[in-house]
């Protein structure tokens, strides 16, 4: 959760940067990042993390950032690392602002000394309403969630996971 924090807080410095920036592009239609930042402020909101909530990211997509930490993470991604195994059913993706923005969820499992990982991904509408994207199923104990548009914006995805009634 600390690296979670840790990235929030640089993608509100960027989203400052991004600001002024934005306003130099001709050809692609600018957004609003004030407003797209107090929608997804509201998002955040009311988000439950109730059962079947894996995680939850906000991402800064502004495609005027470049990753600089070291960490070979894009600029526009968050990584979840869930506390045990988690078997992932959706990601529920939403963005502001008009135009697209393309999500991808990277499922990684670790077996011993192996990681494996599988990729989903949509090209979703900013029109603030929760785009679904199938994860299959997948069994993972961390998620690579990235965000790439022509335009910066804000994105917000929840992953899904399977609930387990037990009887025991």
């Amino acid at each position: 959760m600390r690296r979670l924090t840790t990235r929030l807080t640089a993608l509100a410095v960027a989203a400052t940067g991004g600001l002024l920036l934005a306003s130099c592009g001709a050809a692609t239609p600018a957004v609003d990042l004030d407003a797209a930042r107090e929608w997804v402020e509201g998002v955040q909101a009311d988000e439950s993390d109730g059962p079947g909530a894996a995680g939850t990211a906000t991402l800064l997509v502004d495609p005027t950032v470049v990753d600089d930490d070291g960490e070979d993470d894009p600029a526009g991604s968050v990584r979840l690392e869930f506390p045990a195994d988690a078997t992932l059913t959706r990601a529920d993706a939403s963005c502001y602002g008009g135009g697209t923005v393309e999500v991808a969820v990277t499922v990684f499992t670790t077996t011993g000394d192996a990681i494996e990982s599988d990729s989903f991904g949509a090209e979703i509408a900013c029109d603030e309403d929760v785009h679904e994207i199938d994860l299959d199923g997948r069994v993972g104990s961390s998620a690579l969630i990235e965000a790439r548009s022509e335009t910066a914006t804000y994105a917000y995805v929840r992953l899904m996971q399977e609930l387990t009634i037990s009887n025991e």
